[in-house]
């Protein structure tokens, strides 16, 4: 069956779907079509939200025509994740000191690289 999604910050696409498809795999799908990374979307039926793990045929509502929605989530900071990522081996109180150090140590070396080294980092990111 075929879908419509509509992205609520524009772009739209029709992908072609199966009831055995789980709504992961429809992110996925969109992501090809429209760029928006799978982690950053939310998809929504009838101002529900759809649940990663379930199927396409546990939405019942989901039919061949069906119109869902993306909504665009705010991709997480490099704060949020470190201190997420740090939580599991420190408390929270430890946890904010060693990513306000890491912060501060990283504005400073980025903040002494030249435009030159930044361009040459971008072009061997890109080149990979």
């Amino acid at each position: 069956m075929k879908v419509s999604i509509k992205c609520l910050k524009g772009g739209c696409s029709l992908v072609d779907i199966t009831g055995k498809m789980s709504i992961l795999e429809l992110k996925n799908l969109i992501e090809k079509d429209i760029n928006i990374p799978a982690s950053q979307q939310t998809l929504i039926l009838f101002g529900k939200s759809l649940q990663d793990e379930k199927l396409v045929e546990d939405y019942p509502k989901i039919k061949d025509g069906t119109k869902l929605y993306v909504a665009v989530k705010k991709a997480e900071s490099l704060n949020t994740v470190l201190n997420v990522f740090l939580r599991k081996y420190y408390n929270e109180e430890q946890s904010k000191i060693i990513v306000e150090e890491f912060m501060r140590n990283f504005h400073s070396k980025i903040n002494s690289l030249s435009l030159d080294d930044l361009e040459r980092i971008a072009k061997s990111e890109i080149q990979s």
